[in-house]
């Protein structure tokens, strides 16, 4: 029913319902007077039972009052009775900042990202100057008015020493953009609205969070053992990287004060020199490299606890030999081609020798996620719930799998899903369903559900079958050198057949697979034998053989 409200000298209909929050709802109203579109926020106060919420309410309108920012939403007029609350604010015609940023494609160019730093900050610089923090600041809490992002919502805003050298113990704000201290319910400073200004700003450019967030617990762990790395695909200015990584200080004494944010580069000129990464990495590394970074962070390794343990000699870096045994033991799956690919790239050095520090330098600085690929940045942080609440795959699948077949059709796959991650936008349950979906069959099979989520994941009963990816890219690389060497494969084969019987035995086949990775383990060699011996006789025959490389 579209009811038309009257209070004072505004006006405004049910159906013109701009959002709602815990407390009340937000419409689009009109000035009757001046004909000028506001927004009104129509606060319940059944749901202000207690004396500290009608406080807060309080000081929020007391808060708006006072700031005075072409960059902070104003606060029109409000009223009021004992059954409903009215809050006269601006209206913002272009929405909030997540939802520009998704119209926008997911990210923003860097120019554009700074662009909006600049205006919000001078937002901050009101609330500094009058000594306010705002303890929720996140995209949604940014609004578009006219071209002009304005901070909006104060309803946790409070009072406090912008120095950071007083301390409070509210736990407030989202989450997702809380400084650690908060999320740990530990003393605060003015210096955590510092934190989640990087993290928005951060989310700006790259269109997602620097680490997994949709599980708290594995969110804060992940901030605590995850370094901060910036998307390899994407460089960024010196002083825009430089802004992030000092916003984003797990130690509240060593974050970026106040006084350095309105000084910094970033806010009077722009985002520096771009920093192009140091090294150039092909797509076939990157995609091995990010592999590794999600097993590290699945397993919470220590790299450089691992790296010391290679070093046999102590003497701080690691041979090519040490550093397959190095990378393999963080992923079995990598072959020694691959690791010598790496090898050449880490080597920044040319000393035939990697240390701890060139390794760090690209593992640790760049994130080598596809920042184009918003379904895989979905699943990786699906493991981390999985991971997070101990969740039986079989179960879950098995319970949505109505017709016991084997396969989830579309909606089936979207109730699963949203049982794991409720807050998925119906757009990123597409995306994630064409990526589970392997064979395009319009069906995820258990198969394809769990190759996607269980890898890298501890105490999983069905782990990933390491033999046989590590087989598949042998085969893989074996395939390419053949055929860029055009190389008759008879030929190959009666070479390795020494005791000319026609035959390869595992001794024979042995010596042809050290080819390609003389650093492979007995019982690797033993699966990839048992693969191509397609008749299980212990020997292969050069049809068995070419089958593989037709």
């Amino acid at each position: 029913m579209n009811k038309i409200h009257i209070e004072g000298d505004y006006q405004w209909e049910n159906r013109k319902f701009i959002g709602e929050g815990s407390f009340g709802k937000v419409y689009r109203a009109t000035n009757t007077k001046t004909k000028q579109d506001v927004a009104v926020k129509v606060l319940d106060m059944k749901n202000f039972k207690q004396q500290d919420m009608i406080a807060s309410l309080k000081n929020e309108i007391q808060i708006m009052k006072q700031l005075k920012s072409p960059n902070i939403v104003r606060l029109l007029d409000c009223s009021g009775n004992t059954k409903e609350t009215f809050i006269f604010m601006e209206y913002c015609e272009g929405g909030d900042l997540k939802h520009y940023i998704e119209k926008k494609g997911g990210k923003l160019k860097e120019k554009q990202a700074i662009d909006i730093l600049k205006q919000f900050m001078n937002g901050f610089k009101e609330m500094h100057e009058k000594g306010y923090i705002h303890r929720d600041i996140k995209p949604q809490n940014i609004l578009l008015s006219r071209e002009t992002f304005k901070i909006a919502d104060f309803g946790f805003a409070t009072k406090v020493d912008p120095r950071g050298k007083q301390f409070m113990k509210e736990y407030v704000g989202t989450p997702l953009y809380m400084a650690p201290q908060l999320l740990e319910n530990m003393p605060y400073t003015a210096k955590s609205d510092v934190w989640s200004i990087g993290m928005t700003f951060y989310e700006i450019i790259f269109g997602k969070t620097p680490w997994p967030a949709r599980d708290l617990y594995s969110f804060l762990r992940n901030i605590k053992t995850t370094p901060l790395r910036f998307p390899y695909d994407k460089p960024i200015g010196k002083d825009t990287k430089d802004f992030i990584s000092r916003c984003l200080v797990i130690d509240e004494n060593k974050r970026m004060s106040w006084d350095e944010i309105f000084k910094h580069p970033i806010l009077v000129g722009g985002g520096g020199e771009i920093q192009n990464p140091q090294v150039k990495i092909d797509e076939k590394t990157k995609k091995i490299l990010r592999s590794m970074q999600e097993i590290v962070q699945s397993h919470n390794l220590n790299v450089n606890h691992i790296f010391d343990k290679f070093d046999k000699d102590k003497g701080g870096s690691l041979d090519e030999q040490e550093f397959f045994q190095f990378i393999v033991s963080i992923d079995p799956r990598i072959t020694s081609f691959e690791s010598k690919a790496i090898f050449r790239v880490v080597d920044t050095s040319n000393d035939k020798k990697i240390s701890l520090q060139e390794f760090a330098s690209i593992f640790c600085q760049y994130d080598f996620a596809d920042i184009d690929d918003p379904a895989q940045i979905l699943i990786t942080d699906l493991k981390e719930i999985i991971k997070a609440n101990q969740l039986n795959l079989k179960e879950i699948f098995s319970n949505f799998d109505k017709d016991k077949l084997g396969t989830l059709d579309k909606q089936e796959f979207e109730k699963l899903i949203r049982v794991v991650a409720p807050a998925l936008k119906d757009h990123e349950i597409q995306k994630c369903f064409e990526k589970f979906d392997k064979d395009k069959d319009n069906q995820v099979s258990f198969d394809e559900f769990k190759n996607a989520l269980t890898y890298g994941i501890q105490d999983q009963e069905n782990q990933y079958n390491f033999f046989k990816e590590k087989a598949k890219r042998l085969i893989g690389e074996l395939r390419r050198i053949i055929k860029e060497n055009n190389i008759d494969i008879k030929v190959i084969f009666r070479n390795f057949d020494q005791t000319k019987d026609s035959y390869l035995d595992i001794n024979e086949f042995k010596k042809f697979i050290k080819i390609i990775d003389k650093y492979i383990y007995e019982d690797e060699y033993n699966y990839i034998f048992k693969l191509f011996d397609t008749d299980n006789d212990d020997k292969i025959s050069f049809q068995e053989f070419s089958k593989f490389f037709v």
